[in-house]
């Protein structure tokens, strides 16, 4: 019967050892749950300070970060022209008024009622008729750049 009881209590002690083995493994994991969102906060955080900042100096020339905030107008301008490329695709507009998407053809918005006009096309056209191109790549780059923000060459 010492066997029995012997091998029981190894048993048991076993059983309570891989017990706190899991409730350990759980701690640890809602620990670093815990750190994954603070650490999201705070990417968050740098992100919101980095654009404040980028919307108060844009128009600084002098500004250290003017590389970048170029860099960061010219992907605007783009992802505005294929926002309109996309409105022009799904046959719809945006008003003016309002904000709203309503159909091309509608005369007048559904969300506000305002009258809608056609959409201007120096938006879409801004990126093209206001910049140069790299003479290393042939990228397209605002007029005032400096560097080729696809390549890096340094333009005159």
């Amino acid at each position: 019967m010492a066997f029995f009881d012997k091998l029981g209590e190894t048993l048991t002690n076993k059983g309570k050892d891989v017990a706190k083995k899991a409730k350990d493994f759980a701690e640890i994991n809602s620990l670093n749950s815990q750190i994954s969102t603070q650490q999201s906060m705070i990417q968050a955080a740098y992100a919101e300070i980095g654009k404040n900042y980028y919307e108060a100096h844009r128009v600084d020339a002098g500004d250290p970060y003017a590389d970048k905030m170029q860099v960061i107008d010219s992907a605007l301008a783009q992802i505005d022209a294929l926002n309109a490329q996309i409105r022009q695709v799904k046959g719809i507009k945006i008003c003016a008024n309002c904000g709203a998407e309503v159909p091309a053809e509608s005369a007048f918005c559904s969300a506000c009622g305002a009258r809608v006009t056609e959409e201007t096309p120096v938006q879409e056209e801004e990126p093209a008729s206001a910049g140069i191109h790299c003479p290393n790549c042939g990228a397209e780059l605002p007029a005032d750049a400096a560097f080729c923000t696809s390549c890096g060459q340094k333009l005159n």
